[in-house]
């Protein structure tokens, strides 16, 4: 156990990046660069030989069912295929917690479903997964269900798959 408040700025940024994956509601990917190059870019700081780096996102883009649009372009992609890059990008350095921002928040129905079960099959293989939502549909995916109201953090019992 690592007490984060003694690191230093760049020792909790390397903590960050290596333990910690970010899915953002806007995706966060760069249009003028490939899926492959967006998901290499959470690499960027990380010590490990390039050729490892590009089959580490190759892998990923693979683990989110999009190993055949490596070279697509951002704005070629559909929305949920760009969140799905936005996934691949925060699993590539195999954090020990992915945190999600309404990660269904700009997809169709169609697309969040299949957002969901990919999240519920990480979630299976090991991965500590912490989505923040209003839906009440991607809500009840979780093992566990906190609620924030009014300032106040309760436990909602029953919810989830639990």
């Amino acid at each position: 156990m690592r007490r984060v408040p003694a690191l230093g700025d760049r020792e909790r940024s390397a903590l960050r990046g290596r333990r910690i994956g970010f899915v953002f509601q806007a995706f966060h990917l760069l249009p003028y660069r490939t899926a492959l190059e967006n998901v290499l870019l959470a690499q960027l700081y990380n010590a490990t030989p390039r050729g490892a780096r590009v089959q580490a996102a190759v892998d990923a883009l693979g683990a989110v069912r999009l190993g055949h649009r490596l070279d697509a372009l951002p704005t070629t992609l559909s929305g949920g295929e760009c969140q799905r890059v936005a996934i691949a990008r925060a699993l590539v350095n195999r954090p020990s917690l992915l945190l999600c921002d309404e990660p269904t928040g700009n997809l169709d129905s169609q697309n969040a479903a299949a957002l969901m079960d990919l999240l519920d099959q990480l979630n299976a293989a090991g991965f500590t997964i912490v989505v923040i939502t209003h839906d009440v549909s991607v809500a009840a995916h979780a093992g566990r269900t906190v609620a924030i109201s009014d300032g106040v953090l309760s436990e909602v019992v029953g919810a989830g798959h639990a």
